[in-house]
């Protein structure tokens, strides 16, 4: 099943108070380890197998089983497999700047904008990812938290997330 860049909102923030979003996570996909604080995340493995670093635990999901985020703890995904992993994440409360983030993300992977790992491949575009799915960085990418707000911000104020916007949300 080869679903680069699929992502589907199942239950949006503007009708309901938990943004649930099904999404692929392509071979060698990750997130550097962050944390939230305006939501919970609970990831449900759909088909696949995806790690998910969470209290100091590396835990393999597989298809059915669980794992449950709550605000300020610290975690990563990895894809470690050679195949795709589909999941659903739940967001609670619901946000939709978390909900864009994502679409604005797979929409890039699709037109070839982000790397293998998923991380967009202009700076911009993933400042602005990291400061609308409200990641903070944790270690030594902490330093880098306040130049990627400002990038965001810059982006912002010169349309690019307008731009962004009407082309993937």
């Amino acid at each position: 099943m080869k679903t680069q860049g699929y992502i589907k909102v199942v239950s949006s923030a503007d009708t309901s108070k938990e943004s649930v979003i099904e999404f692929n996570i392509e071979p060698n996909e990750k997130t550097p380890c962050h944390y939230h604080t305006l939501f919970s995340e609970v990831f449900k493995v759909l088909n696949g197998t995806l790690e998910v670093g969470h209290n100091n635990q590396i835990l393999q999901l597989k298809k059915g089983e669980v794992a449950t985020i709550k605000p300020n703890e610290k975690h990563y995904f990895h894809n470690i497999s050679n195949e795709d992993c589909l999941i659903k994440v739940t967001v609670s409360a619901s946000n939709k700047n978390f909900e864009d983030s994502l679409m604005i993300l797979k929409g890039l992977a699709k037109d070839g904008l982000a790397s293998n790992a998923g991380t967009p491949k202009k700076l911009s575009d993933l400042a602005l990812f990291v400061f609308l799915n409200n990641s903070r960085m944790i270690g030594f990418q902490k330093i880098a938290e306040p130049l990627f707000n400002y990038i965001a911000k810059v982006a912002i104020k010169n349309g690019r997330l307008d731009e962004l916007m009407r082309k993937y949300c």
